[in-house]
């Protein structure tokens, strides 16, 4: 007879596990990450509103002076609302925070330099005087959301306030120089109306 231990021994064949378990898991987690990206989206979305919100309503005592309570609006007229009312009452930059170029339009020598150099004193951030045709009166040109400061350097200049307007599509002058506002000096300011 033989001796079992010399008869090759046989590996016994393990039944295969099923893969329920692992493709459950799989299922699952595609599930979670489904989750977790509407999640995401649904926050960035608040997030965005509320950046948006707080960009448009950074004035909020101006709201609060005007009798607009924040906390009250719910809908989306009231925010319409509360948007144009902080947009009438935003507070106006300080003068180191806007950049003026002045543009001789009065035919007077120098009369651009010496406006400069009062807004200079004045705190504002100045441009390179430039020349520009001639104009009867002075105008005080600005560029978009800077109509509040327009209307601040107007005054200290002594300019007539109705000469504050929007800056043309076509600039009165060659180079703006990256400046916010720009006058464009009259007469009655170059003869010592500074």
């Amino acid at each position: 007879m033989t001796d079992p231990s010399e008869q090759p021994r046989r590996r016994r064949r393990q039944q295969p596990q099923p893969d329920l378990p692992t493709q459950g898991s799989a299922a699952r987690g595609a599930i979670l990450v489904v989750i977790a990206l509407v999640i995401g989206i649904l926050l960035l979305r608040d997030e965005d509103s509320a950046t948006t919100q707080v960009a448009v309503g950074a004035d909020t005592s101006a709201d609060v002076d005007e009798g607009v309570d924040d906390g009250a609006t719910t809908d989306g007229d009231s925010d319409a609302t509360a948007t144009s009312t902080t947009t009438t009452t935003a507070a106006t930059r300080p003068p180191s925070e806007v950049k003026v170029l002045v543009a001789n339009g009065s035919g007077v020598d120098g009369a651009a330099g010496g406006a400069t150099d009062t807004l200079e004193a004045l705190g504002y951030v100045t441009a390179t005087p430039a020349n520009a045709e001639r104009v009867p009166s002075t105008i005080v040109y600005f560029t978009s959301g800077f109509e509040a400061e327009a209307a601040a350097l107007a005054e200290a200049l002594g300019a007539d306030p109705s000469a504050v307007t929007e800056m043309p599509a076509v600039a009165p002058v060659d180079d703006l120089q990256l400046s916010n506002i720009l006058v464009l000096l009259g007469p009655e300011l170059a003869s010592g109306g500074t």
